[in-house]
């Protein structure tokens, strides 16, 4: 990092605060901007920000400055927390024992501060000379936002402690137990925690990696660890006292995080704030007597920016939240990416190996000709416009990656390929291809298991206990598609999946192959815009909106929250955002155990229909590397497919396709209502006896839908 001498800090203090003598200045505040409908103000110790916002005469502070707060006792440590504009976390590299400390700015004894008006804001400089380390930040108006920078080129690091993590702002969001409102976090599809639902006192802090956390995979971890969270975008938002802020992370997503904090005996104030990433920590494996984290030794030098937005509506809702992060994507040059008619999601699987004692043995429960028979049986039911997905069509077996041709010969040739695809075509279907080129079996040759995988900031290999599945380094993930591309070109095939591009960004800490975040993110978008060249759709397993503009359709995107205890309720804040800009599917309907609840869900967040089906008796997938697909023969499942599909694909569902949701609504625990832009509301009924609502009765377990012309 930048390394600056403290008096050149100190000489910039004069300096600052010399060019600054001319600003308006109180005893209590100094006045830093006015764009008309925001106005800032700096406090004398430099240390917190008032906004005051003329529309609805609220004034907004980084100090909690909750009404209900009075009267709260809080002990002095905890008060210097809360008037504190960031938090530092640092930690002792040469030490290695891993302890981060958690520092608040008015807490710091050696504390300098510096300011500096620049237009529409200020420049705030704090360097804590005990840990002799330094922030600068940018706060500056933007109509009815305040943006909020942190440039790396102002991170200083003088002695032996570097720079974990930064809080930004950590008690703007904030609110006691007895206020009205709640925090809104992308937990999942959107989660809600009310501040006056007594569920959340004294839970954890939970820490939410943004678009995922790379070390915590479903396929890297054993039986008895827990899966991350679903993180899909970078939005945060609070209504307090009918009073709302949404804060949208703008730049430095990848690295970001979002921490939830509960209330509890010692500080009695839910705060909820956005985490900017300087090193990562890890597990050193190498000890197993005791848990010891190690941070990297480089830092992450990235420019974080978040934009917070001074909501205007009174008392704004998770509607009002989704609408105003819509408008900013689409503000911010976002196109739709929507297919043309609704459709049906319909993966085909084929192959997988089952693990011998010295040789594996593919065990295959669909053909490509088997496939064919397929989609021919499930539209002469009349289920149109399939999107079908080929998944396990790999000599290997699904599982063996990366994927990379030639065929299965047990699936078919390149004819028969062939073959099913003009099939597919003259009937109004496509087919396409599930790939993944993001992990790397031990067995599987063609990379190198030294140089083209992906190591930790410890130097160690990120792989799971038994070392039988690695992550490929991003680049060499390119490198395998586009093989992959030269391929599958000859086919002219309708789309193509990436499993796992869609559920985290990944980055390498290699000597070989250095790679940020922000290095692959850009690859993914790469990898995506050159599959728009030789396929008709780009689809990718998962729902990250760092995506969005680049894929075309989302699959295994959730509709709840993870489900921790501090959390009131899920929304579909993702769901209410994004509908008719890019199709999205949820998991496969009958892997759930209830496919009616499961097409209501559908039909309430405007899923597309997906299944995934086999020929043959999944039984013959039981000791494979997959064993999730418990019922899947398509005779048993084609007529209710064809009934949950021909719903979406007929009838009122298929005009709200293509149209934006512009409210959704719980009438009652079992009973939403959801409104879209042509006018047309959606009612479906979750309780076993009907419902009535707006003179429509809605049966048990059903759904109605009432249309504007």
């Amino acid at each position: 990092m930048k390394k600056t001498a403290l008096l050149v800090v100190l000489s910039l203090l004069v300096l600052s605060l010399a060019l600054c003598a001319s600003a308006e200045e109180s005893d209590e505040r100094i006045f830093v901007a006015d764009n008309g409908r925001l106005a800032m103000y700096l406090s004398q110790d430099h240390c917190s920000l008032d906004i005051v916002d003329a529309l609805t005469g609220k004034t907004w502070s980084t100090t909690m400055n909750d009404e209900t707060a009075e009267g709260l006792k809080i002990i002095p440590a905890q008060q210097k927390r809360i008037t504190s504009l960031l938090a530092v976390n640092c930690t002792n590299l040469e030490s290695g024992l891993g302890v981060v400390n958690n520092l608040a700015l008015m807490a710091e004894k050696e504390l300098t501060t510096d300011y500096a008006l620049i237009e529409n804001g200020v420049r705030l400089t704090y360097y804590l000379g005990t840990y002799q380390v330094g922030v600068t930040l940018d706060v500056v108006l933007d109509g009815g936002s305040l943006v909020v920078t942190v440039p790396y080129a102002g991170i200083v690091e003088d002695g032996g402690f570097s720079l974990v993590s930064v809080d930004v702002m950590p008690f703007l969001f904030s609110a006691t137990d007895q206020a009205e409102g709640f925090f809104l976090y992308p937990d999942g599809c959107g989660a809600v925690m009310e501040f006056r639902d007594y569920a959340h006192y004294r839970e954890p802090a939970k820490l939410y990696s943004v678009y995922g956390d790379y070390q915590k995979q479903p396929a890297l971890l054993d039986m008895f660890a827990q899966e991350a969270p679903d993180v899909l975008f970078p939005v945060f938002g609070m209504n307090r006292q009918g009073h709302g802020l949404l804060a949208i992370i703008e730049e430095g997503a990848e690295t970001a995080r979002v921490s939830v904090n509960s209330s509890n005996n010692i500080i009695g104030i839910n705060y909820l704030f956005a985490n900017f990433q300087y090193r990562r920590s890890f597990e050193d494996k190498r000890v197993a007597t005791r848990d010891i984290k190690v941070f990297d030794k480089e830092d992450i030098q990235a420019d974080y920016r978040m934009r917070i937005l001074f909501l205007e509506e009174d008392d704004p809702d998770y509607n009002v939240m989704a609408l105003a992060w819509r408008k900013y994507l689409l503000d911010g040059g976002l196109e739709k990416h929507i297919s043309d008619e609704p459709t049906v999601a319909i993966d085909l699987f084929m192959n997988a190996p089952e693990k011998g004692l010295l040789f594996d043995t593919p065990r295959t429960v669909t053909t490509l000709k088997e496939a064919k028979e397929i989609l021919s049986s499930l539209s002469s039911l009349g289920v149109k416009n399939i999107r079908a997905s080929l998944k396990g069509w790999t000599r290997d077996g699904y599982g063996e990656t990366p994927d990379r041709f030639p065929l299965a010969r047990a699936i078919g040739n390149d004819e028969d390929l062939t073959i099913l695809n003009q099939a597919a075509a003259s009937s109004g279907a496509s087919i396409g291809m599930t790939v993944n080129f993001m992990e790397a079996r031990a067995t599987q040759r063609g990379y190198s298991h030294r140089n083209d995988v992906v190591y930790t900031g410890n130097h160690m290999i990120l792989t799971d206990l038994d070392e039988t599945i690695f992550l490929l380094s991003p680049d060499v993930s390119r490198e395998k598609f586009e093989a992959f591309l030269r391929n599958a070109s000859d086919f002219h095939l309708g789309s193509i999946r990436f499993e796992r591009m869609g559920r985290y960004v990944g980055y390498n800490y290699g000597q070989r192959r250095y790679l940020t975040a922000k290095d692959t993110l850009a690859i993914y978008r790469d990898m995506l815009t050159k599959a728009q060249s030789g396929f008709q759709t780009v689809e990718a397993e998962g729902g990250n909106t760092c995506l969005l503009g680049y894929a075309d359709f989302f699959t295994e995107v959730p509709y709840e929250d993870f489900g921790y205890q501090f959390t009131t309720y899920s929304v579909p804040f993702y769901q209410i955002a994004l509908h008719g800009l890019v199709d999205y599917a949820a998991r496969p309907g009958n892997m759930s155990s209830d496919l009616d609840r499961e097409v209501l869900r559908w039909v309430e967040m405007g899923y597309t229909p997906f299944f995934e089906l086999t020929y043959g008796n999944t039984e013959e997938l039981m000791y494979t590397t997959y064993q999730s697909l418990f019922s899947a023969e398509y005779q048993a499942w084609q007529e209710r497919v064809a009934l949950a599909a021909k719903q979406f694909t007929d009838g009122p569902l298929s005009a709200l396709h293509d149209q934006l949701i512009t409210e959704h609504l719980r009438i009652s625990d079992t009973l939403i209502r959801v409104t879209y832009e042509n006018g047309d509301r959606v009612y479906v009924n979750y309780a076993d006896e009907s419902a009535t609502c707006d003179g429509i009765e809605i049966a048990g377990m059903s759904w109605e839908v009432l249309t504007a012309r």
